[in-house]
């Protein structure tokens, strides 16, 4: 007998969620973000972002890697790199015919929107996104992409399309907003499905963006991303379906005012990539499929691997790219990183504060940046049903690691929906139990529970201070002293402070923190006994001081 929840109880649940706001009423996530971000001008320089040149190499190993794919069977084509492979071949000129062939063999095998226990019939958005790479890269191209194969994938293969958006879930019709990355997948495709037949000869009321509204709402949404942010935040696997989204809505739209607002976006999304990364690798909090949290390995975030395209174009540098389904179309787009951009990913050498915040019930990020490193606040999990991933209070270093257990960190005690790992301020972090120490780190100086460790180029002192019920750590640039020197100063100026509670350190004097912090406040409390804003709630999406 199989087991069915009454729609009420069903309705109460979802109501309970600690992210109604999101998905039970209207996206109000920007309204907690009153003013712009005040982000670098990179962000709004769009000048030369744009290239619709061949700029690759055709046997690029992303490309190759998906030409040598065979063709498959059009009854799995949606659980397959199916349509990859069609663009890979098709850049390639290999197959033609047998890539025609098979594309009028598929029609929509399954639905638009999430996939559920309630629908488990879904998620044709991520392959429906993909079609309209290959319609507009090929649909003026009759030698490549056969025109009853063009007209096929018009009638059959984007379905989206028309003058209503649709944004709930199909399980949930009036009650529950569909999810971030499907709005984007499906809304995009619309546009662009649209724009194409408007442009053929379809001038109807229907197709017609400027008329029929949706070049309004489209503006309208991305504007909310820009000012209130992602709230599938550095989600795996999310954000690499939004940023493929993005990256095709500035690719092949005409309008010159949807693609500077989609540009603006995607540069404050590099430029926040910046800020959290080191050698194009991050390890950020995020939300969505929290249980991913404890993976170890930096490859699995997607917008590394678009980055690393990105990076590659404008430095002939080759990457591993791991997510090839995001670095694929990444390569085949129109979207570049200008100059100032792609300084500040690949640069070591960084000089920031950032804070940067996700609104009410949100997790926040916490960065410094300093010549050589990153250290990065792993964030917390405000609920269960927050949908928020935390992750450690990380130091990457420009040692070209890819595992988390490689580098130096702190954690709170307890599973991962216990912790508060926002005890990050500037080049110091704590938390409540000792230090993590990778093993290819031998200490320099070991005394009074702290050690002095230094990094592989020499040029950082690496602080941590271990004991049962806590763990500390600090960066230091300055070798004006001699290590024993300042390990002495280090310790003789917090032998009479309570280091679960402060510390004093050279150049940013007493730190206050609270280690047991409630969940909607930052650790750190004090700084030379100065108050600081603890409600990260309310913090603005960015705020960057040197």
């Amino acid at each position: 007998m199989k087991f069915k929840l009454p729609f009420s109880i069903c309705f109460i649940l979802l109501c309970a969620l600690s992210s109604c706001t999101y998905y039970c009423g209207k996206d109000k996530l920007v309204k907690h973000f009153t003013a712009i971000p005040s982000t670098i001008p990179a962000v709004y320089d769009y000048s030369s972002s744009y290239s619709d040149k061949q700029d690759y190499d055709s046997h690029d190993s992303i490309i190759e890697f998906y030409a040598r794919l065979p063709i498959p069977d059009g009854k799995v084509a949606g659980q397959t790199d199916a349509i990859r492979r069609v663009l890979a071949k098709l850049v390639q000129k290999q197959e033609v015919p047998q890539v025609n062939a098979f594309l009028m063999t598929l029609k929509q095998w399954s639905d638009h929107g999430t996939t559920s226990v309630f629908h488990k019939s879904g998620d044709y958005d991520f392959t429906e996104i993909t079609f309209c790479s290959l319609l507009y890269l090929f649909g003026d191209k009759p030698d490549l992409l056969y025109p009853e194969t063009r007209e096929h994938i018009l009638q059959y293969l984007i379905t989206n399309s028309g003058a209503k958006v649709s944004l709930r879930m199909p399980a949930f019709k009036w009650l529950m907003r569909e999810t971030e990355n499907h709005i984007l997948m499906g809304e995009v495709s619309r546009y662009l499905k649209n724009q194409w037949l408007h442009e053929h000869g379809d001038t109807s009321f229907a197709y017609d963006n400027h008329r029929n509204g949706i070049e309004a709402w489209m503006l309208n949404h991305v504007d909310e991303k820009f000012r209130g942010g992602f709230y599938e935040f550095n989600s795996d696997q999310y954000s690499g379906y939004s940023m493929q989204a993005l990256l095709t809505l500035f690719s092949f739209t005409h309008s010159d005012t949807v693609r500077h607002a989609a540009n603006k976006l995607l540069n404050e999304v590099m430029y926040e990539y910046s800020l959290s990364s080191i050698n194009e690798s991050r390890y950020p909090p995020f939300r969505r499929q929290f249980h991913r949290a404890g993976q170890l390995p930096f490859d699995g975030d997607p917008v590394s691997s678009i980055v690393r395209v990105l990076v590659s174009r404008k430095t002939g540098e080759k990457f591993n790219i791991r997510a090839k389904q995001h670095g694929l179309i990444t390569l085949l787009l129109h979207y570049r990183l200008n100059d100032a951009l792609a300084g500040h990913i690949t640069t070591t050498k960084k000089n920031y504060f950032a804070l940067l915040g996700h609104g009410r019930m949100g997790a926040p990020e916490i960065y410094y940046g300093g010549n050589g490193y990153i250290l990065g606040a792993g964030g917390l999990q405000r609920s269960f049903t927050s949908q928020l991933g935390a992750r450690p209070n990380m130091l990457l270093l420009n040692d070209h690691v890819g595992n988390r257990d490689s580098c130096f960190y702190l954690c709170a005690k307890g599973k991962m929906k216990k912790w508060n790992n926002t005890g990050v301020y500037r080049n110091f972090a704590c938390s409540d139990q000792p230090a993590h120490i990778p093993p290819q780190y031998k200490p320099a100086l070991v005394k009074c529970g702290w050690q002095l460790y230094h990094d592989p180029s020499g040029l950082l002192n690496i602080f941590t201070y271990s004991s049962k019920n806590v763990g500390l750590m600090f960066v230091s640039e300055d070798h004006s002293l001699a290590d024993a020197q300042a390990l002495d100063g280090l310790i003789s100026a917090n032998e009479k402070l309570k280091l679960t509670r402060q510390c004093m350190l050279p150049g940013l004097g007493t730190i206050s923190y609270q280690l047991y912090s409630p969940k909607n406040k930052w650790v750190i409390s004090k700084v030379d006994g100065k108050k600081i804003d603890r409600s990260f709630d309310k913090w603005q999406r960015m705020n960057v001081v040197n």
